[in-house]
């Protein structure tokens, strides 16, 4: 007597074997998605913006830089911690800022403000960035990078961190 697998169906065997491998597929889905949900779903969210607050507007000396260190708190999907930054800030009129970053767009060594020289230093490969923050010596490729910059109710707030061209307008 020929078996039902030798006429052209499916033995009991592998009936049970697909079954049980659909409802391990199945379960494996369902414990995946929220795993991939929590790991995936952050990097797509737009991120709220968070401004930072770097003190009051009339602190700051006009065509001084001044190095401005300040805790953020950067949100994520687990437990957020501050983080320690630093930026400087060049107030060039009453209600005209700009933030730096404080990073060399070379390697990211942070740069310093000579003011003797009125030239931004870096310490690493010789750097040198004008008081605009354009490169005006060394290997850094582009100008220093800046903050978006607010000021509300007298209070001055360092936002996103973008690039400028050699022109210094804004291009990320």
């Amino acid at each position: 007597m020929k078996g039902v697998a030798e006429k052209g169906g499916t033995s009991r065997r592998q009936f049970f074997n697909r079954i049980l491998t659909g409802i391990g597929g199945l379960i494996g889905v369902g414990a995946g998605a929220p795993l991939a949900g929590f790991g995936i779903l952050p990097a797509l969210k737009e991120e709220a913006l968070d401004w930072a607050r770097l003190g009051p507007a009339e602190m700051f000396v006009t065509s001084e830089p001044k190095l401005v260190p300040f805790t953020h708190v950067v949100p994520k999907p687990w437990p957020e911690e501050p983080v320690k930054h630093a930026v400087y800030v060049l107030k060039k009129g009453e209600a005209d800022f700009v933030i730096y970053d404080i990073r060399c767009t070379h390697v990211g060594c942070p740069i310093n403000w000579n003011a003797q020289a009125k030239r931004f230093f870096s310490p690493c490969h010789g750097g040198v960035f004008d008081i605009e923050g354009r490169v005006q010596a060394g290997p850094p490729p582009r100008a220093l990078d800046r903050y978006e910059v607010k000021i509300e109710n007298g209070i001055l707030y360092a936002g996103r961190l973008y690039r400028v061209d050699e022109n210094l307008r804004r291009v990320a």
